[in-house]
């Protein structure tokens, strides 16, 4: 367990990290000013995922510290004991995180604005609703996995019954390997991928027989609420 530590004398509540994370969300979309908006989502996606892969290397950094910390203190089977840590390793990996989020989500909106037909566009708000919970499905059935490779050959899981038994660190090292393969896989993509711009799909120069397609889905729409 972790106790607010103290700089200075004064103790930081806990709530000030996700309040941090949420600024951060709020005003990275900063971080893609003077970007033109053809490449921004590009751009934006690639460059969250960078920083989630950071991320992941600043907490197995400040994970491997404080299980550094809890061994000298021997306090490895008291999980009660109260560890003091400094505040201000903590608040890089929550200013990463609002900065990711907040990157991430303006860049799929954007890719789905000028990326994409608008006869998509309808079935684009579930379509990322889809790819999030995915996300965090595959994200959960990661630690089962990862769990069940490291008792291989008779070795202890990474997951115990105590935050100091445990080796989260191990845990997002591998969340880092993870993050620059899915990085370079994502890099591949898109460097294939022909940005173009809004004007295009309403223009119908890409697609000629996109004009004709939404009269069609408008008529259609019209008879079905007749």
């Amino acid at each position: 367990m972790y106790q607010a530590d103290e700089l200075k004398g004064n103790k930081h509540p806990i709530l000030l990290l996700p309040f941090s994370c949420e600024i951060c969300k709020n005003y990275s979309k900063l971080i893609s000013c003077g970007v033109s908006s053809k490449y921004r989502p590009v751009i934006g996606i690639g460059t969250s995922m960078m920083l989630a892969t950071l991320c992941c290397m600043i907490a197995a950094s400040v994970e491997t510290r404080r299980l550094n910390t809890v061994k000298s203190h021997s306090s490895l089977d008291k999980p009660d004991d109260n560890m003091s840590m400094f505040f201000t390793l903590l608040v890089p990996q929550f200013v990463l995180l609002g900065i990711i989020d907040g990157v991430f989500e303006q860049s799929v909106a954007g890719f789905f604005k000028n990326q994409v037909p608008p006869t998509m566009r309808p079935y684009l708000t579930w379509l990322s609703e889809g790819i999030r919970g995915a996300g965090v499905i595959s994200g959960v059935a990661s630690v089962s996995v990862v769990g069940k490779i490291s008792q291989l050959g008779g070795k202890p899981s990474w997951f115990q019954d105590t935050l100091n038994r445990s080796r989260l660190d191990k845990y997002y090292w591998t969340l880092v390997v993870m993050a620059f393969v899915n990085l370079v896989f994502y890099i591949a993509v898109a460097s294939r991928f022909k940005c173009r711009d809004s004007s295009e799909f309403e223009s119908g120069r890409e697609f000629p027989d996109f004009k004709e397609t939404l009269e069609d889905i408008v008529c259609q729409d019209q008879d079905a609420g007749n």
